[in-house]
């Protein structure tokens, strides 16, 4: 497993970027999305390659996902809640996000190897995020009908696509 990749370098450089971070919380909170895929989805498409939703499936990163990144981030936020009432868990907290990190830069470890055997797609950027993003929301929802994707879910994932393509 390769810790520092370009998918790591590219996630730290685009999730700095204010805007794209309050998009990728927003869709987070709001509607569930994983962060790390809707990064990895990116950058995909600027690698030129499109989103493989069945070896996603069943990859080390969604197992990793599943059973390391998301218990981590609930006991977080457990603890975020009660750090008001008990200021003594402020130190503790901070550890807590650092696993957090931790855990998505293994994950994000494991997509970047992932993606070493997709072919490389004909396509501009653009075209690419968008069908990656598509087949991102089909694998995440009940429906591959993306139309019935909430409108502020809509906007959030244009307002994310824009500032990567401007920031690329």
């Amino acid at each position: 497993m390769q810790l520092q990749n370009p998918l790591w370098a590219f996630a730290l450089k685009f999730y700095s970027y204010s805007e794209v971070e309050e998009c990728c919380l927003a869709l987070q909170n709001e509607y569930g999305m994983s962060i790390n895929r809707l990064l990895y989805a990116a950058w995909l498409a600027t690698q030129h390659k499109l989103l493989d939703t069945a070896a996603l499936q069943q990859s080390s990163a969604q197992h990793w996902q599943h059973e390391m990144t998301h218990p981590l981030r609930a006991l977080r936020y457990r603890v975020r809640n009660r750090r008001t009432d008990e200021p003594v868990l402020d130190a503790f907290y901070v550890t807590m996000r650092k696993a957090e990190l931790e855990a998505e830069r293994i994950e994000l470890a494991y997509l970047y190897a992932l993606a070493q055997s997709w072919p490389e797609e004909v396509g501009s950027i653009e075209l690419l995020m968008k069908e990656n993003v598509k087949r991102l929301l089909a694998e995440d929802s009940t429906s591959a009908d993306t139309e019935l994707v909430p409108a502020g879910q809509r906007n959030l994932l244009a307002s994310f696509c824009r500032y990567i393509l401007i920031s690329t």
